[in-house]
């Protein structure tokens, strides 16, 4: 005999990949002509950027750039000198399958650098960066809700989770030029840049969601080639892009990322008198999730009270995701220069931000180190640049009745300031802020099918219609039930009994 099964399905996130690939740096170069000699390596780095990113088939690409930025102390006049060099790299991750659909976020972190000087003019350098890419896609959660039969008897559960009603990416430019005023003086060149975004408002019409965020760029130039004199800009503008979102709505749980691809900062050759004009051309990937939340009933078990089953069950894993409210903290760590004493700071800024979440007894907490790095003067006047790791915590509250907990997670300084507290010491402190989300997962049995082949009845006693049964401490209901081929239903009206508590032994009236 086989049973009407009642079959349903719900729009899930599925991850069709997450994986790692570390990129080698392996660069032996001379210094272009128009640079000094070096007399001293004050600093080198490493920032990997994206080109393009797309999924073609069953791979995803990833083309970038890898530049590399050399400060040094110059030779003849003892001034800061930046020199850049570009290497292209390209990376492929192979799917599983056709992923047109997808959705893919590439984030890229510098794991170690190392830069030796081999002569004046000549650098060998060292080092490795990681690109961490997922693919993302919509997929269907089918499971069996309702066996039908007269015979049937189900035990069933519900189970609540974040159902997708849409995603969508969007790939788009950012071009600003900024006017640094009449009271700066005219740049020579650019020492150093950062831009960062941080998204903001959100709002979803028809189909399409509105995505706003606030964005810095921040620069660190010389105003005099001779003298080596600097100054440091901020800039702080809007950006904003339209993401079509097939199915958000007003009432949707969203999940929203922007992502810096790349980015180029250049001097405008043209100059009026109230100052010089600085160019931005920045490449960033606007990522969306809309869910709303939802609830589905799973059945746990199955018998018939007629006829021997078989049954079959499916693995299924559902996921929650929980909005995290934005959580902020203030680190801070001394500079200590050992008796060189500091006369001057440039520029402070964030070298590096790596952090780890854990879920350890129900507690959940972010963990990393913030690298500062200050570029300035000693007493003497020679430009220096050091390095000051501090570490931070975040604690954060957990959702309730959740299980499995996973975390998608930015860590991004908001402000860093410092302040020459003597004259051989630097306190330095940084704003961080923390967004995100929380997913909840879980994997749990449910039956997806029932039959009774050849009509096998089930034993029972045709004379009887009541049986005494004398139950243990916390023996269930249900099982009495199955034993006796009748309903955990029955059995509670029988005994005047509101739930399953059988907390002590006691007697039972079974209604055969």
């Amino acid at each position: 005999m086989e049973y009407a099964l009642n079959k349903e399905s719900c729009n899930i996130r599925l991850t069709e990949l997450d994986a790692v690939s570390e990129v080698p740096v392996d660069i032996d170069m001379d210094l272009p002509d128009y640079c000094p000699d070096i007399e001293r390596i004050l600093k080198c780095r490493l920032r990997p950027c994206i080109i393009s990113k797309s999924i073609t088939g069953d791979r995803l690409s990833v083309d970038g750039n890898t530049i590399i930025s050399l400060y040094y102390l110059d030779s003849k006049k003892q001034t800061i000198r930046c020199c850049e060099h570009s290497r292209p790299f390209s990376v492929s991750f192979r799917l599983t399958g056709d992923q047109k659909d997808g959705v893919s976020s590439v984030k890229l972190k510098t794991e170690y650098l190392n830069c030796r000087a081999v002569g004046p003019r000549r650098l060998d350098i060292h080092g490795a960066f990681s690109v961490y890419a997922r693919v993302f896609r919509g997929g269907n959660l089918e499971y069996c809700s309702d066996i039908r039969g007269d015979d049937i008897q189900q035990q069933k559960h519900t189970e609540k989770l974040s159902i997708l009603k849409g995603f969508g990416q969007q790939q788009f430019t950012v071009s600003e030029v900024f006017d640094l005023g009449q009271d700066r003086e005219i740049p020579e060149t650019i020492l150093r840049s950062e831009l960062s975004v941080i998204p903001g408002e959100c709002r979803a019409v028809d189909d399409k969601l509105m995505i706003k965020g606030d964005a810095v760029l921040k620069l660190l130039y010389v105003t005099d080639i001779e003298s080596g004199s600097q100054e440091t800009m901020t800039f702080d503008f809007p950006v904003s892009q339209v993401v079509d979102v097939m199915g958000i709505s007003e009432n949707t749980i969203n999940d929203i990322s922007f992502d810096i691809m790349s980015y180029d900062v250049s001097l405008r050759s043209e100059y009026e008198e109230r100052g010089g004009l600085v160019s931005l051309e920045a490449k960033l990937s606007a990522l969306a999730f809309a869910y709303e939340e939802g609830e589905i009933e799973l059945i746990d078990d199955v018998y018939s009270t007629d006829y021997e089953l078989e049954t079959s069950s499916d693995s299924l894993t559902l996921t929650r995701m929980f909005s995290l409210p934005e959580l902020k903290n203030t680190v801070s760590s001394q500079l200590t220069m050992d008796g060189a004493g500091v006369s001057r700071i440039s520029d402070v800024w964030c070298d590096s931000i790596s952090f780890a979440f854990s879920s350890d007894s129900g507690e959940l907490a972010v963990k990393g180190k913030i690298v500062f790095c200050v570029l300035g003067e000693d007493r003497d006047g020679v430009p220096f640049c050091r390095e000051k790791s501090a570490d931070f915590e975040f604690d954060i509250t957990p959702p309730d009745n959740s299980g499995d907990l996973s975390a998608d997670l930015s860590v991004t300084p908001q402000l860093i300031s410092y302040v020459i507290s003597s004259d051989d010491s630097v306190e330095l402190k940084a704003a961080l802020r923390l967004r995100g989300c929380l997913y909840d997962t879980r994997k749990c049995r449910c039956v997806n099918s029932a039959e009774a082949p050849g009509d096998r009845p089930r034993i029972k006693d045709p004379e009887a219609a009541l049986t005494l049964y004398y139950a243990d401490p916390g023996e269930s209901l249900w099982d009495i039930a199955r034993m006796y081929c009748t309903s955990a239903e029955a059995i509670r009206l029988e005994n005047d009994m509101s739930g399953d508590d059988n907390s002590g032994r006691k007697m039972l009236v079974i209604p055969m």
